[in-house]
């Protein structure tokens, strides 16, 4: 079972190697224990741009935060060459040294792969506990509404017999309208979310609490999984909201193995606040800005995103003499000009991808000497029975030629295109930034400067999903044309 998978190990990584956390096989049948697999492992947290998509769809000018870098990430496959992944989890690094947008500088970047060796055609989940939490104050009326009842009938869909399920709703108060029950009756949970309208206030903490106190009402059993599920405009007007007793409450019940995922809708939608939400232990985010999304999330991607493989992964990177950390990607970032990167990913979970994070170092001297040492690191986290373990990281530049600040040079092709998601991601920062403060020609010369970039590095590459976002790039640059 999943909580049995990682027991403590040391492992070794390299630049262009492959770090696995060592794990006792899954129980026959369930696809762990073949040289490599199919299914890949993402970090926690948002796993996709979604609202900025609908924004720049609709016309509208995302705000900076609404650009996700680790959303961005988690939808795109982002492999790493290395030997075959033999473990449920294995880490992968890569190196770019490459011009980011924002300052026009030489930068360094060192991508953290992850991918695992689950089979998904063999793979089974856990049994779920469920707690679905809909929002049903006024702000969800109509479609917002209308797209949460049909998340939610996917959402029953997609549960079994192994699975338990509750239904509550809340607007400025909570109502428990199903029980914690087995899934005897699927007509009558349907009917229950069919009657459901918008009305009230928002008190999100109103209904987190009743959610969390049916998943009470079952006993903790480490063979299933307990999960609440919030569908939400994460705009609470009642209630604590934000750091402290709201956040605590969080985090109080991800100890108690009561883990939560949050489904956004409607184009007025607060990302920071979920955004935040969805760092916690064994936490995640998806935006449902579609009816194509929401068949993906729940059609592909749920036995995935219910299924956590590794917690508490953390590592710290220090840059070597004469470079400096400025900036990680993917998760929360680091104060520039740091002596040390920090990284902690809460949660890994499967997905249908391989994730990625990035570290970006700045220097100060000139060119960069083949075999030059770039950073080193240590890796530790907690496996899912417990134990602890720890690791090894480094990376250098392996050119045959001293690399002059106006070049760029790339251990593998996968870490190309990461370092042009993220140049894409700060790029469209920037320029909403300054559209939004008044430098209408500066923001559109930005974002046009953007996609031109973002669409000559997705012919490099020749990457179709990379053509996409050039595209996406190029309606930002337009939307912000004076």
């Amino acid at each position: 079972m999943l909580r049995r998978l990682l027991a403590a190990g040391v492992v070794a990584l390299v630049l262009a190697g492959c770090g696995a956390l060592d794990t006792p096989s899954f129980e026959p049948g369930t696809g762990v224990g073949a040289p490599s697999g199919n299914v890949g492992a993402t970090p926690g947290g948002a796993q996709d741009m979604g609202l900025a998509r609908r924004k720049i769809a609709q016309g509208e000018v995302p705000r900076p935060g609404d650009f996700i870098v680790e959303g961005l990430y988690s939808e795109h496959d982002l492999p790493l060459d290395g030997a075959p992944c033999e473990q449920v989890l294995c880490l992968r690094t890569a190196t770019g040294i490459a011009t980011a947008i924002d300052t026009e500088r030489q930068e360094v970047f060192v991508q953290v792969g992850f991918s695992s060796n689950v089979k998904g055609e063999t793979f089974r989940r856990k049994p779920l506990d469920v707690a679905l939490i809909i929002d049903h104050s006024g702000s969800m009326a109509q479609e917002p509404m209308e797209a949460v009842k049909e998340a939610a009938r996917r959402l029953v869909a997609k549960l079994d017999e192994r699975d338990t399920f509750s239904l509550v709703i809340f607007d400025d108060v909570a109502q428990t309208l199903v029980p914690q029950t087995s899934l005897n009756d699927r007509p009558a949970l349907l009917r229950a979310i069919d009657s459901i309208h918008s009305a009230g206030a928002t008190c999100i903490e109103c209904g987190l609490r009743a959610g969390y106190a049916q998943l009470s009402s079952r006993p903790a059993d480490p063979a299933r999984a307990r999960r609440l599920f919030l569908f939400t405009d994460a705009m609470p007007n009642v209630g604590t909201q934000g750091e402290g007793e709201f956040m605590q409450l969080i985090r109080d019940h991800a100890r108690l193995g009561q883990e939560l995922t949050v489904f956004g809708v409607n184009i007025y939608f607060n990302q920071t606040l979920v955004t935040q939400i969805s760092s916690v232990r064994g936490a995640n985010s998806f935006y449902l800005s579609d009816a194509e999304r929401t068949r993906a999330v729940f059609d592909e991607d749920f036995d995935y995103l219910v299924s956590p493989i590794a917690y508490d992964l953390k590592l710290a990177l220090t840059p070597a003499e004469g470079f400096k950390v400025e900036a990680v990607y993917g998760l929360p970032g680091v104060a520039p000009g740091a002596n040390q990167a920090g990284m902690e990913v809460s949660t890994v979970f499967l997905s249908r991808r391989r994730g990625a994070l990035l570290a970006r170092l700045s220097r100060v001297e000139g060119e960069v000497a083949p075999q030059r040492a770039l950073v080193k690191g240590a890796l530790s986290f907690q496996s899912m029975d417990g134990a602890s373990s720890s690791s090894l990281l480094t990376a250098s530049y392996e050119g045959a030629q001293p690399l002059a600040i106006s070049e760029s040079w790339y251990s593998q092709e996968s870490v190309r295109k990461t370092v042009a998601l993220t140049n894409f991601i700060l790029g469209a920062q920037v320029a909403c930034e300054k559209w939004y403060a008044g430098d209408l020609e500066g923001a559109h010369a930005l974002a046009d400067r953007t996609a031109e970039g973002l669409s000559r590095e997705a012919e490099r590459l020749d990457d179709a999903p990379l053509r996409a976002e050039a595209k996406l790039a190029r309606d930002l640059a337009a939307l912000l044309a004076p």
